[in-house]
């Protein structure tokens, strides 16, 4: 039987509409939509309401949720069906803003007659969601478990990223929103602050090369926007722990992703080439493996190019690659809990044909979240065979030589085969390729 769920996506994907007139804001639905007139309305956080998740991607910024929809639908959950009720949130607001509680609560105590709910959380949302069960503990024991995607539970450089620099807004190819536009707004909203890196261990955030957070060093405030300080006042406390629940924590590296941002303490910061190691092209690595909990098991994901799934799908769209099929069914379907074991070729080496040595990530997960005992990869053939120990570890990078692709199942792919194996498992066989032309 479909398991009863709801569904919190991230910052900002979620529509916004007049209160009133209901007429969506964000993303404007008309290319000649009167931007200012908008985004007038959208700065004053009374008048405007939150509207469903968005379905569909807007370029560089929000992501979609209409391909996770169409994998719940392949579990028999969805609106139509009466057990999922996707829940949209005001980003202008607290993480944990009354409003989204509410929204919360009321989805919750819609679904709690068919029974145990899962919660599925994306991003931000899953911010949205801890906060909600911190405010209702009482409301812990009515879910039976969490599927957790790319969660920020220790912050993001991305939100920093936008608050400081700006990110301009894109649909298809025109621009809705500039980047001083868009940093009128989101300098405003409460829920980026509450994104920042705020854990100094982190290293994510340093003041002359020691390590700080936003919300500790100020020097790099917009004198001209004295809201700012306020909202930095305010961010809602962030931790990397989290209840009882049962969670499948899914973190991804391999997305071009901010690495660290140094301020200088004279109001500049300036953050590291985006590069495809630190996390999964918006959450950092660091931040999405924080989570701590008896019940947390987080599997690590590879962000690349598989052979079953050729196009990479960073942060937005997570959970599209099919491998991921394997803990969603063991969260919706009861499936037996196993090893969570992949690899992907890096998403620039797998089109680079100038590439030498593609890297090659390579996850092996136990089923309860920890590492596989003494797991090791082994690669190439003849006088190319290697064996390399994961050292305890749940990832391992890899650079492979491009002569190990030695199979040729299609003129311009080049394809080999990457065993995983460990102490008191089956060895798993992972194919991967990289494109010759």
């Amino acid at each position: 039987m479909a398991k009863p769920t709801i569904f919190i996506p991230g910052f900002p994907a979620s529509t916004l509409r007049d209160a009133t007139t209901k007429e969506q804001l964000f993303p404007p639905t008309s290319l000649g939509a009167d931007i200012p007139a908008i985004l007038a309305k959208l700065i004053k956080i009374p008048g405007v309401e939150a509207g469903p998740p968005i379905l569909d991607t807007i370029p560089f910024f929000a992501p979609a949720a209409s391909t996770l929809y169409a994998i719940l639908a392949g579990h028999g959950i969805s609106e139509a069906n009466g057990n999922f009720i996707p829940i949209g949130w005001d980003w202008r607001q607290s993480v944990a803003s009354d409003d989204t509680v509410g929204r919360i609560k009321t989805a919750v105590d819609t679904l709690t007659p068919k029974g145990k709910i899962v919660a599925v959380i994306h991003s931000t949302g899953g911010l949205v969601f801890r906060a909600f069960l911190q405010k209702n503990p009482d409301y812990i024991d009515r879910f039976e478990q969490v599927l957790a995607f790319a969660i920020p539970w220790l912050g993001t450089l991305e939100a920093l990223h936008a608050v400081d620099k700006g990110t301009p807004i894109k649909i298809v190819f025109k621009t809705i929103l500039s980047t001083e536009q868009s940093l009128e707004l989101l300098t405003r909203c409460q829920a980026a602050y509450d994104l920042f890196p705020s854990d100094p261990p982190t290293s994510l955030y340093t003041l002359n090369g020691n390590p700080s957070s936003p919300l500790i060093d100020r020097s790099w405030l917009d004198p001209n926007r004295p809201y700012m300080p306020g909202h930095c006042d305010d961010a809602y406390p962030q931790t990397n722990a989290f209840p009882t629940l049962p969670v499948t924590n899914i973190c991804g590296w391999g997305g071009p992703t901010w690495p660290q941002c140094d301020s200088d303490g004279n109001g500049n910061l300036t953050f590291g080439n985006p590069i495809n190691e630190p996390g999964d092209g918006t959450v950092q690595f660091v931040s999405a493996s924080s989570l701590q909990g008896g019940n947390v098991r987080s599997m690590f994901l590879p962000i690349g190019a598989f052979v079953d799934f050729a196009t990479p799908k960073v942060h937005g769209q997570i959970w599209d690659p099919p491998i991921v099929g394997q803990l969603v069914n063991e969260v919706f379907d009861n499936a037996a809990k196993k090893p969570f074991v992949t690899a992907a070729v890096d998403s620039n080496d797998f089109v680079n044909q100038n590439a030498t040595h593609p890297r090659v990530r390579v996850a092996a997960t136990a089923a309860d979240g920890s590492p596989l005992p003494n797991a090791k990869v082994t690669f190439g053939t003849g006088p190319l065979a290697q064996t390399v120990s994961l050292q305890g570890q749940k990832k391992i990078d890899l650079d492979l030589a491009r002569g190990i692709f030695d199979q040729k199942p299609a003129p311009t792919i080049a394809r080999t085969v990457v065993t995983v194996s460990w102490d008191g498992g089956q060895p798993v066989k992972i194919p991967i390729a990289i494109m010759t032309s």
